[in-house]
């Protein structure tokens, strides 16, 4: 059965419907390298990568959505590839930094996905994953949208997101001093 692309719908208007998030929280907690590679998984239109262009090397923005993918497109210093996030079509150690901005809670298999990368990233590697935080009533109420629409969205709470990666070998640090979002930042170790 194939799933509905919600996110097809909304492609053509995405980036004047949604405000990009802030890019110097983004630049403090990626601590980006200029000759680096990022990786921005579920980075649909690039909507949030196309303000880190010219702070680092090249910059890869994966998604499944074909239809917010052909946006990214239109990007200068992006390059869009189709994937999942529980299989990135990327050698180990690909990226020294990764970033997923509002897209964690879509993935299916969030372990997976965490374990991936944390694959893809060099050791000392970075990842950064702004997640709304189901603590707040505004965002039970956007999970409650999303189930509504059949989306398969899977909202966690920061402590579960700080455990989901721990698992997988990251050291955590947590920043929820956002009234909406939760910070999780991932630190791969150089023995991972």
């Amino acid at each position: 059965m194939r799933l509905l692309d919600h996110f097809a719908l909304f492609a053509p208007f995405y980036d004047r419907i949604f405000a990009t998030v802030s890019r110097d929280r983004l630049l403090e907690l990626l601590e980006l390298r200029a000759d680096g590679r990022l990786l921005d998984v579920g980075g649909g239109t690039g909507r949030v990568s196309t303000a880190l262009a010219n702070m680092t090397g090249e910059i890869v923005v994966t998604d499944l959505s074909a239809a917010m993918l052909r946006q990214a497109r239109s990007k200068d210093g992006l390059y869009p590839v189709c994937a999942h996030a529980e299989r990135l079509p990327f050698p180990d150690g690909s990226f020294d930094r990764a970033l997923v901005v509002d897209a964690f809670h879509h993935l299916c298999d969030q372990e997976q996905a965490a374990s991936e990368l944390l694959r893809v990233l060099t050791p000392g590697g970075r990842l950064v994953v702004e997640e709304p935080n189901i603590e707040h009533w505004p965002v039970k109420l956007v999970a409650m949208g999303e189930r509504l629409a059949l989306m398969r969205s899977r909202f966690h709470g920061p402590e579960d997101m700080r455990h989901i990666f721990e698992t997988q070998g990251g050291r955590v640090t947590m920043h929820t001093d956002d009234a909406i979002n939760a910070w999780v930042v991932v630190d791969k170790p150089y023995d991972l």
